[in-house]
């Protein structure tokens, strides 16, 4: 049998981690055989070699020797040690993913994400609806489970001390996030700012129908880099344009262009301009944000400007799959219909 000449060099432990000791050397084996560190046959450290470096006991090498052998990974000879015997194993991987909030365009994404991950790894997803204690305490309580972990970080003064405790080299952010953490973790972010923006400027002919322009942000809205990019747009423009906070009380007059962040102020837009009598797309223009089957039939279509969360779903599975640490920013896309 070879020995490997990374020696223990191949064992990675983070006190720091809320992850378990155990696990940490677990993933570490499993991390070094699937980049070829580690081929069939090969020694791995021995207990004593690990515990003497990390000042760890051995009960904790001693578990997670034990389940890797559990898995058929690894074996052992009385005398000679522990060493790889099925490379194919490990390329299966659990992981964590962490939402904010579930709804129909991040269904889009978690079908497109599973499909593509499928027979690969097993994913259990979980939801902190914006609340950073949420947030924490799910990190905390769950991730020993796991040796990956895609999130939707909160944008919060403690987020990036949370994420210090996972494992840095199975980390990747998701969607939010691309200014205050992404180019310290790989991952697939929307940059809403530049999104906005661009879709404005490619718009700008058709804007002049219009007499004002807002841009609906209601309460529950976390993506204020969507105001930043719409401010940035209009400022040194002709048009009369405003970001509405109070979109429960707002009523457009006729000739209105709105942005709508979220569906139930769709639902009242388009339910004030039925009682007014006004096409959609003529007498007021209706822009919706985040594409759903549903804004193709409602009021004859509604004309969306979303993320491409399908995308998002096969470029992150990529990554994973293919052990990559990229920075993706995720397409922005305009779905054309009668309401603009």
């Amino acid at each position: 049998m070879d020995t490997t000449k990374e020696g223990q060099q191949l064992i990675k432990i983070d006190s720091d981690l809320s992850t378990p000791i155990y696990r940490q050397i677990v993933e570490s084996i499993q991390q070094a055989i699937a980049d070829g560190h580690l081929q069939q046959g090969a020694l791995i450290p021995s207990v004593n070699a690990i515990a003497a470096q990390f000042s760890i006991a051995r009960g904790s090498i001693f578990k997670a020797y034990n389940e890797l052998r559990t898995a058929g990974i690894i074996d052992s000879i009385p005398g000679k040690g522990y060493f790889v015997i099925n490379t194919r194993q490990t390329s299966k991987r659990n992981i964590f993913l962490l939402m904010s909030t579930y709804n129909p365009y991040r269904e889009i994404f978690y079908s497109a994400f599973t499909s593509k991950l499928k027979n690969h790894a097993l994913v259990d997803i979980y939801f902190h609806h914006h609340n950073i204690e949420v947030f924490e305490t799910l990190i905390q309580n769950h991730t020993s489970h796991y040796n990956t972990f895609v999130i939707m970080p909160e944008i919060h003064k403690r987020t990036e001390s949370v994420l210090k405790r996972l494992d840095q080299r199975n980390l990747f952010i998701l969607d939010t996030g691309l200014k205050e953490f992404g180019k310290r973790y790989p991952g697939v972010c929307q940059n809403y700012e530049k999104d906005i923006y661009a879709f404005l400027e490619s718009v700008a002919g058709k804007l002049l129908r219009y007499r004002r322009i807002f841009l609906l942000f209601s309460g529950n809205m976390r993506n204020y880099d969507v105001i930043k990019g719409f401010e940035r747009f209009f400022k040194l423009s002709k048009f009369k344009a405003q970001v509405i906070r109070n979109t429960a009380t707002f009523e457009p007059n006729l000739g209105d262009l709105c942005l709508v962040m979220d569906d139930n102020d769709l639902v009242r837009l388009v339910l004030y301009a039925k009682e007014k009598g006004w096409e959609l797309g003529q007498e007021l223009g209706v822009i919706s944000y985040h594409e759903t089957p549903l804004k193709s039939i409602v009021a004859d279509g509604i004309t969306t400007i979303s993320p491409d969360f399908h995308q998002m779903g096969i470029s992150i599975a990529e990554m994973i799959l293919q052990n990559q640490r990229e920075h993706i920013e995720n397409p922005f896309l305009m779905t054309a219909r009668k309401s603009f």
